[in-house]
């Protein structure tokens, strides 16, 4: 759909209307900046086959409700929502850093950890939808952008559902039978539609985007099939296990990834929150602690960084160093920055599916922090000191005492 930048201005006065950033699930996103405030920001706009149906605007508008009462640092905030003039819109948080996808493809894909602790950061955005009944039912490289400050956010609840409270039925934004979803990531019950959709249906995508960040493919390769052919796959077949696709990733790990893919939605784990603790604690078995790099945020997650053997407080703000990553064969290696976003990028992706990230050396486990071997060579140091001072006090009271007994300065003889 096209932007109607002079619809957009009379509906939003306060706000600049920028550039146009891409296409979305529900229509197309725009930049813009709050005249007062100065605050840039993302502008969806609903298209208008939809907006002119009064039954969608209202779903839309029930829809938009939820997802502005999430309040996660994981979870893209909403900061307004306008109906007016044929128009439905959502204002948004601009985000700066760029798609998952984008960056994985710029560094030449992403250590095993470092792939691991983007994927935490997402369960546990995930996780608060979860807790209010809301699915996301379309996770994706191309739904998870960064924040300028580096932190992953979820995007894109165009396809989102509230499955909870009696407010459900008004609140699904397609006809029953439709089958929603990328091919690539879709649930076996989304496609077979048989069945209650769960927070298990988002943990499958999670862990399809995991598999396919830890090994460079999907679960279910393509290989130039056709749509149906891949969704038949996805309903009723077996994925190729991720030992086979990475052999160097820890065989705990690949088996908690394999078991968040199983066909039936009950042999998943739960929510992303339980995905997410059962992945942590199989990477402290397989890394040991302090695995976690230092450039991945991973914010209001208590029970997934307890297992990933970290403070709960723990909120790691991306570092400026580079990373080594592996592209090619043998010694063939070259630097690349982990935060190479791709300009253009923004508050929401056009949702193509790019090329596949390769994956960097997988299962290695991360180098100790320099801030930490740093302190460790000063300790030693400073209790010498300490030792030196008190033998100098010591010494100089015994040769207190000896004058005292010696000379008796305060002796009265008669």
């Amino acid at each position: 759909m096209t932007v109607d930048r002079e619809l957009l201005g009379r509906v939003l006065p306060a706000y600049e209307i920028g550039d146009e950033l891409g296409q979305g699930g529900f229509g197309s996103v725009v930049s813009g900046q709050h005249r007062q405030l100065d605050r840039q920001v993302a502008i969806k706009q609903l298209p208008e086959s939809l907006a002119a149906d009064p039954g969608l605007r209202r779903r839309f508008t029930a829809e938009a409700r939820a997802l502005a009462s999430l309040d996660h640092p994981h979870v893209v905030p909403v900061f307004d929502f306008v109906e007016r003039d044929d128009a439905c819109l959502l204002v948004m948080e601009l985000l700066p850093g760029g798609t998952l996808r984008r960056r994985a493809v710029a560094a030449g894909g992403f250590t095993a950890p470092y792939a691991v602790a983007v994927s935490l950061a997402c369960a546990s955005g995930l996780g608060a939808a979860h807790r209010r009944g809301i699915l996301h039912r379309d996770i994706k490289p191309e739904n998870m952008l960064f924040a300028a400050s580096g932190v992953l956010k979820v995007t894109d609840f165009g396809l989102a559902k509230v499955v909870a409270g009696p407010g459900d039925s008004q609140t699904r934004l397609t006809r029953a039978g439709d089958v929603l979803g990328t091919p690539a990531y879709i649930a076996p019950e989304q496609v077979r539609r048989d069945g209650q959709l769960s927070p298990a249906t988002d943990v499958y995508a999670l862990a399809t985007m995991l598999y396919e960040l830890l090994a460079g493919v999907l679960p279910f390769p393509e290989k130039g099939q056709d749509t149906a052919a891949l969704l038949f796959q996805h309903a009723y077949e077996a994925p190729v296990p991720l030992g086979e696709a990475a052999p160097g990733v820890p065989g705990p790990v690949a088996a908690v990834v394999m078991r968040a893919l199983a066909t039936d939605p009950a042999q998943r784990f739960a929510t992303a929150e339980s995905f997410g603790v059962a992945l942590a604690e199989a990477c402290t078995q397989a890394w040991g602690p302090g695995w976690l790099p230092d450039d991945v945020p991973i914010m209001d997650a208590g029970p997934i960084m307890s297992a990933a053997g970290n403070s709960p407080q723990r909120a790691a703000m991306p570092s400026a160093e580079p990373v080594i990553v592996r592209q090619g064969s043998g010694a063939h290696e070259k630097t690349l920055p982990a935060s190479g976003a791709a300009a253009g990028d923004a508050a929401v992706s056009p949702g193509t599916a790019g090329t596949a990230p390769s994956p960097r050396t997988a299962g290695a486990a991360p180098s100790p922090e320099s801030a930490g071997t740093a302190a460790a060579g000063t300790a030693p140091a400073l209790r010498r000191r300490r030792v030196i001072m008190a033998v100098i006090v010591v010494l100089i009271l015994i040769i207190a005492v000896v004058i005292l007994v010696v000379m008796h300065p305060f002796a009265v003889y008669r």
